[in-house]
């Protein structure tokens, strides 16, 4: 049997992440019409509602095929064992969502876990058959509360447990209220309306059916381009000071208080005048290298301790190309994988521990099943310590993309293997951060021995000092793969536009272009991005969409291939890449998808 304690899917819900997290609010009042045409700016708000719907319901079914799943193993259990009935009862009280089990042999109750109220007639309460053997109940509402029933046959037992639909509900509802408020970011903020009724949203929705649990789910964007939102934080600079400066005594002199330091550079504050005012009657000063804006970020709320964990002794070094992994939800959901090719590239190599995979975002979760034994280090930028405690989810879902253990079983397939992951959280517990931040970041990152960066965050601010820390890494042999952004725009996003990165945009389960990626002449290459399952916060497993899932499908591939050569250069990884993409669109080079989308296979065996 395997870990039902550890299978902690809990019920999968989406966080739609259709921007790849842009770390400076610059698009809080971006016009997002397209042609100057206020009817196609809707329908892209309606395009955007759809997908997230499309990853609700979808991970919602991740969900139900989890619990099938269970009910598998359960039917599989030596039921006569006591260690067996233990098992059982942690699983029920990990898992929120689930109320109870229960036995039944010869329609006679055997034992129970955590069921208050057990139905004396199960069978003539799942009604429904789903043709694998799986029964369910219709909802029903019980003291207040919306339940469902779910059970399995096998000889003379059923197997049964009762599930809490108004926790999963309520849960669906909270993630959407995560979402930013102009479309940018599907999870959050008052801009995305989700709801199980008609009457929870206003019109120009999208809906969904849920045939399990008969809801029918509707979603909605709202319109919201004339928010007005500060970029920055007002009456603050980031400064560069030249080699030599006293930072305390151009402070002092300044009459600025230090809120913080990276080598030469400060973060200063004066509320007594606007920023604006600041960097103007500073523009001759001598001692300055460079000024801009300290662009606003929500500082951490918490600080989070991790527990020691051992490192995995166990590797796969060779795959068979015939086989396909074992992970719970790669055969049903992990459409991506082989519209790269990657379980024939896993025939060549599944990575090696010698090559880090930096994930320079949120954070990632240190106890989830599917990445703690492939975590090596990590870092806050924020506090300059070990705290990578991911509070968002993002920077977790993007690790379990580029690196989540695979073929265990659990869970879900990564495209590296062996590769280890240091988790470099640059944005807060609201995905927001800023240039100092992510300068941090990357150093410490290229610092502690990463190969590969994986940066799936950006805006259109040219920051001189996160340039800076890019050309670091770039100076010290990095590959550096960025999400281009999912506005549907030409307009540059750094670090994506930067001539150091491999810049990647989406593609669709149908190898078009994702509606949302953006567009240009500095698109490198294209990955998979819509509804792509991964890791998430509490053991869970969601779907989302966006840029920011496609350049971890690049980043792990860059992975591999320093695992089976090492002596290739960064300019050499990013030119085997473009090469060996498959070509999409127009004959050639293209703004849309450029060389072509990603061949895991191909890249690999021509340096095989």
């Amino acid at each position: 049997m395997r870990s039902i304690i550890r299978l902690t899917i809990a019920f999968s819900v989406v966080l739609f992440s259709v921007l790849g997290i842009w770390y400076l609010s610059d698009h809080q009042n971006r016009d997002l019409t397209l042609d100057g045409d206020e009817s196609e700016d809707r329908s892209f708000e309606l395009a955007m509602s759809e997908v997230m719907a499309e990853d609700l319901t979808g991970s919602i079914e991740m969900f139900i095929y989890k619990i099938e799943d269970e009910l598998d193993d359960w039917t599989d259990m030596d039921i006569n064992d006591q260690k067996t009935i233990e098992e059982l009862d942690q699983f029920v009280d990990e898992h929120p969502h689930i109320e109870g089990f229960a036995l039944y042999e010869n329609n006679e109750l055997k034992y129970d876990v955590h069921l208050k109220d057990v139905p004396t007639n199960p069978k003539e309460k799942l009604t429904r058959n789903k043709g694998n053997g799986v029964k369910l109940s219709d909802p029903f509402i019980e003291k207040g509360t919306k339940k469902m029933y779910m059970g399995k046959e096998k000889n003379d037992h059923l197997y049964f447990t009762e599930l809490d639909l108004s926790f999963i509900e309520h849960f669906v509802k909270d993630l959407a209220a995560l979402t930013d408020a102009n479309g940018q970011f599907f999870i959050g903020d008052d801009g995305m309306n989700v709801g199980t009724t008609e009457s929870e949203v206003d019109e120009d929705y999208v809906k969904k059916d849920v045939e399990d649990l008969g809801w029918s789910l509707y979603v909605q964007s709202e319109d919201d381009k004339e928010v007005e939102e500060e970029h920055y934080k007002e009456g603050e600079i980031i400064v560069k000071l030249r080699e030599g400066i006293d930072k305390k005594e151009w402070a002092a002199d300044h009459q600025v208080k230090i809120v913080d330091a990276f080598n030469d550079s400060l973060v200063v504050r004066d509320k007594r005048d606007s920023t604006e005012l600041l960097m103007e009657e500073w523009a001759d000063d001598p001692a300055v290298v460079y000024m801009e804006p300290n662009y606003k970020y929500s500082k951490q709320t918490m600080a989070h301790q991790t527990r020691p964990r051992q490192r995995r002794t166990r590797q796969v070094h060779v795959f068979d190309e015939n086989e396909s992994p074992n992970d719970e939800f790669y055969e049903p959901y992990q459409w991506n994988f082989s519209q790269i090719f990657a379980e024939e590239g896993w025939a060549i190599s599944v990575g090696e521990e010698q090559v880090p995979i930096a994930i320079i975002d949120s954070g990632v979760d240190p106890e989830h099943i599917d990445l703690s034994e492939k975590i090596q280090d990590g870092f806050n930028a924020f506090e300059g310590n070990g705290a990578y405690y991911d509070e968002h989810g993002h920077g977790t879902h993007v690790a379990g993309v580029a690196a989540a253990v695979t073929n265990n079983e659990d869970g879900v397939a990564g495209v590296s293997w062996n590769n280890p992951i240091l988790a470099v959280k640059v944005l807060d517990d609201r995905a927001e951060g800023n240039s100092m931040s992510i300068a941090k970041g990357i150093r410490w990152a290229v610092d502690n021995g990463a190969k590969v960066l994986n940066l799936s965050l950006g805006d259109s601010h040219d920051s001189e000092m996160m340039h800076e820390a890019v050309r670091y890494a770039y100076n010290n042999d990095v590959v550096m793969i960025a999400a281009s952004g999912n506005d549907n725009v030409e307009t540059p996003m750094y670090p994506a536009a930067y001539e150091e990165v491999l810049t990647v945009a989406a593609t669709d389960p149908h190898e078009e272009r994702a509606f949302f990626s953006n567009y240009g002449h500095h698109i490198d290459v294209s990955a998979p991005g819509e509804h792509i399952p991964s890791t998430y916060l509490g053991n869970e497993f969601v779907m989302m969409s966006g840029t920011s899932m496609a350049a971890p499908h690049v980043a792990g591939l860059a992975g591999l291939i320093r695992s089976v050569d090492p002596d290739l250069s960064n300019e050499e990884v990013y030119d085997l890449i473009r090469r060996t993409c498959d070509d999409l669109g127009e004959e050639g080079v293209d703004p849309y998808f450029g060389h072509g989308k990603i061949n895991v296979e191909r890249a690999l065996r021509e340096i095989h």
